[in-house]
């Protein structure tokens, strides 16, 4: 999981990554209402002294309740049970499927490879796995390899179940009305076999025995809930109340043979979602109101009850299924999907997402397959971080077998999941220690999967030039691995490297060869993250009118994806694009938003990034005090160490307000604070932004032999780096110089070059804060046409910048005219909030 570096036109933000409490009510913050998480809290109180583990649900169950008699035996699929005299056996669960299915299809011989796909979700299960799943039921059922008096053995396909069988079909709801009832000869099993046996095959090679019994299912579904369809709508045997989520019929796109999906795939949703304690409507009631209300079952009372509504859709292309599911809940979007080439596969990994975005755990899986488990455990742990569930993430790790946990990829999700919580040093050791264990020749893939998040780590750290070689690592190890989605990564990490060496052209380069992969890999979120990091690349050509439409679209992509970490990287800069363009109310209630991000538990490192985007936002308003708060919680309780580049940061803006505040010392020493060598390598543009306030701050001291060494020493640092960067700042710190020392031709000169380099950048923040002190300097020469020509080009900002009110005060003052005069330093005092004004109001009177 790599890293999406992040700009600001300021501040160069940590990025955020591509990724691949868990108790009581998790209702705050997420999508899912109140009363639906409490409802699930209740139920999980209630049944937990008789809840055993759960695997994975039997994908062939009908949803009318079947039990099998033979001998001693009863056989329950819906609880995934065998029982004998009435006393429940122990089994692992996927032996217990395999010896539903063998029940189930008893009236045909079952292949092995069907056997394997149903119970295992995959056909390449090794001869030994099903050999001892079947040695151990012929074991308990008092058969074995010579009798075969219950499971016999079918040369050269596989295995059927010969031992005579009593079905007992029981109705889940009240019996209908005697006119309306289904006829007790009714097969629900065997009316699913033939209409499965009439289906085309599929355009894709087909796991035959799990198209079947998918198709079993929803032919069932359908015989269990006619009776529904024959009952008066007003009277349904369940009452529908608020509490409840609902899963509607999947939008299937995939041809015919597939149609199979629609009520398919909805009550694998449903299932999942009950599983994992999410009060959810039986499917049976879905399939009743859509059998008797056609296309207005969306608007019938009991879908529109529902709290939590929930849309499956489906898609088949370039040989793998995507599963998308869109939950909707007091008038909020979420849209969750999983991607597999199984669709049942898809369908679960989407649903996982979907518990993990509400703030509930996935139900276990069956530990009998190693592979599977891993890739499961892989794919919750990946949504969990994306949704800044970082507590669920570390949950799923502590609740998985200790050989799951030593796993590799397990251990590199771990590490990944440090990342993700804000705790570099120890996701770094972890993956250092990993990679001592990963051979090249045999693990290339996962190295580079490392290499990424070692890459993010460094560059999160200001360690540039090592993010650079771990991300040239990962792309090389990628690419010999033919892993795509990884590769992609490493792009886009690339990309946040040129990005900090203001190799602009480079970095757009590596953005976009990330976004063609990760557009091939069909990768929503990938590709809203690289949309992001093209906008912040906008930011940082001085472009913020263009940056921030799509920082607003890729905010709205992960809002729907409830991508947390890149979320808030968004909103952050969002939030500089529009004080760049100085639409300071817009910023503030940007920052609002981010409040709710801190609620629902954002990692404590992003949470001082959005606490310092928020108090710049402050400051920018003129609320200094609520800024002061926000900085002074950051040097209280941020890590020097991890925290080092943001408390440095939170020092500039803290020198830009102790010289609105006119405390020049305190400015110049908080300045000085500021530059760091971590935040110089990290972040020129904030390291300038320091430099020019602490040589500001001296001259207006009139510390003048001191602030004229830093501004000779700035074009000296301003030289040595990428042509062009930092201009109009040196020039207007070399024209502030000028004007303490009171060499006013000089001053005007170095402000009429400061003022033509912004105006070339085009960015109103800087055009304003040359402007202003240019305005001042040529009243005081009396060129006071020229003063009203360049307060003229920054008037338009007047209603709403304080700097550029002020100079309209000025100038009208200068010009002796008294109403305008009046009325600009009325707007200037409105827009001031807790800055000091002296200077204007000096002048004006």
């Amino acid at each position: 999981m790599g890293c999406l570096p992040g700009w600001s036109w300021r501040t160069q933000r940590s990025g955020i990554g591509i990724a691949c409490d868990a108790s009581g009510c998790r209702a705050q913050g997420a999508l899912l209402p109140r009363d639906v998480a409490c409802d699930a809290s209740r139920s999980r109180s209630r049944h937990a002294s008789r809840r055993r583990p759960v695997g994975r649900p039997c994908y062939a169950c009908p949803m009318a309740t079947s039990h099998y008699r033979f001998g001693p035996f009863l056989l329950d699929p819906q609880a995934r049970e065998l029982q004998r005299d009435g006393q429940r056996i122990d089994l692992p669960l996927s032996t217990i499927d395999c010896l539903i299915h063998l029940v189930r299809h008893r009236d045909r011989p079952v292949g092995r490879d069907e056997l394997a796909a149903t119970v295992w979700d995959r056909a390449d299960v090794s001869d030994v796995s099903l050999s001892h799943a079947i040695m151990r039921l012929r074991k308990v059922l008092g058969d074995d390899g010579n009798a075969q008096r219950t499971i016999r053995t079918v040369p050269r396909l596989g295995y059927r179940w010969v031992m005579e069988v009593t079905e007992e079909v029981e109705a889940r709801a009240e019996p209908a009305p005697a006119e309306s009832a289904m006829p007790t000869s009714a097969d629900p099993v065997v009316a699913a076999r033939e209409a499965a046996d009439e289906a085309a095959s599929p355009a894709r090679p087909s796991r035959a025995g799990l198209a079947f019994a998918f198709a079993a299912l929803v032919v069932a579904l359908f015989a269990a809930g006619a009776w529904w369809v024959l009952r008066p709508a007003s009277q349904p045997s369940t009452p529908m109340t608020a509490t409840s989520a609902i899963v509607l019929p999947a939008q299937v796109d995939a041809g015919p043979a597939w149609d199979w999906l629609r009520f398919g795939l909805m009550d694998l949703v449903a299932t999942q979602l009950r599983r994992g304690e999410v009060a959810t409507t039986p499917s049976e009631t879905v399939v009743a109101l859509v059998a008797s209300l056609g296309d207005a079952a969306g608007d019938s009372p009991v879908i529109a009850a529902a709290a939590l509504r929930v849309q499956p859709s489906a898609n088949f292309a370039h040989e793998r299924w995507t599963v998308r599911l869109r939950a909707q809940a007091d008038g909020r979007r979420l849209d969750v999907e999983g991607r597999a080439a199984d669709p049942i596969l898809a369908a679960r990994a989407a649903a996982d997402n979907l518990l993990i975005k509400l703030g509930h755990v996935p139900p276990s899986d069956d530990p009998g397959d190693v592979a599977l488990a891993r890739t499961t455990l892989r794919q919750r742990i990946t949504a969990a971080v994306l949704g800044g569930q970082v507590e669920i993430a570390r949950e799923l790790i502590r609740n998985a077998a200790p050989a799951l946990q030593a796993d590799p990829e397990i251990a590199l999700s771990r590490a990944t999941v440090e990342f993700f919580a804000g705790a570099y040093e120890a996701s770094r050791e972890q993956i250092e220690a990993l990679l001592e264990r990963l051979p090249e020749a045999t693990h290339a893939g996962l190295r580079a999967r490392a290499f990424d998040t070692l890459g993010a780590i460094a560059l999160r750290q200001g360690r540039i030039d090592e993010s650079a070689h771990a991300y040239a690592e990962a792309a090389r190890l990628a690419e010999a691995a033919d892993a795509t989605h990884t590769l992609a990564k490493a792009w886009l990490g690339l990309g946040g490297v040129a990005s900090q060496r203001l190799q602009l052209e480079q970095a757009a380069d590596a953005y976009g060869r990330a976004r063609t992969l990760l557009e091939g890999e069909g990768d929503a979120f990938g590709v809203a993250a690289v949309d992001l990091n093209l906008g912040m690349n906008a930011l940082q050509r001085g472009q913020p009118d263009a940056a921030l439409p799509m920082l607003r679209d890729a905010e709205q992509r992960f809002r729907a994806l409830g991508a947390e970490d890149a979320l808030g990287t968004t909103l952050v800069a969002e939030v500089d694009a529009e004080r760049a363009l100085l639409e300071h109310a817009a910023a503030l209630a940007t920052s609002e938003r981010f409040a709710a991000l801190e609620a629902r538990g954002a990692n404590e490192r992003q949470r001082w990034e959005l606490s310092l985007s928020r108090a710049g936002a402050l400051a920018g308003a003129g609320r200094l005090s609520e800024a002061d708060a926000l900085l002074a919680r950051i040097a209280d309780a941020s890590d020097p160490r991890e925290d080092a580049i943001v408390r440095a940061q939170a020092n500039v803006v803290a020198a830009a307000i102790a010289l609105w505040r006119d405390d020049a010392a305190k400015a110049a020493e908080l300045a000085a604070s500021a530059m760091q060598p971590g935040l110089e390598a990290r972040n020129r543009a904030d390291y300038l932004a320091a430099w020019v306030l602490r040589a500001t701050a001296l001259q207006r001291a009139g510390e003048m032999a001191r602030a004229r060494d830093e501004v000779e020493r700035l074009g000296d640092w301003i030289a040595s780096g990428p042509a062009g960067f930092g201009r109009s700042e040196l020039l207007l710190a070399q024209a502030g110089q000028a004007a303490a020392e009171g060499d006013a031709p000089l001053a005007l000169q170095r402000y009429a070059l400061a003022l033509d380099a912004a105006t070339a950048r085009g960015v109103a923040e800087d055009i304003v804060a040359v402007a202003l002190p240019y305005v001042r300097a040529l009243i005081a020469a009396q060129r006071i046409d020229d003063a009203a020509a360049v307060n003229g080009r920054i008037a338009r900002w007047a209603d709403h910048d304080l700097r550029a009110a002020w100079s309209q005060a000025l100038v009208y003052s200068a010009r002796e005219q008294p109403a305008p005069a009046a009325k600009a330093l009325e707007r200037a005092l409105a827009l001031a909030g807790e800055r000091s004004l002296s200077d204007v109001i000096t002048t004006a009177h």
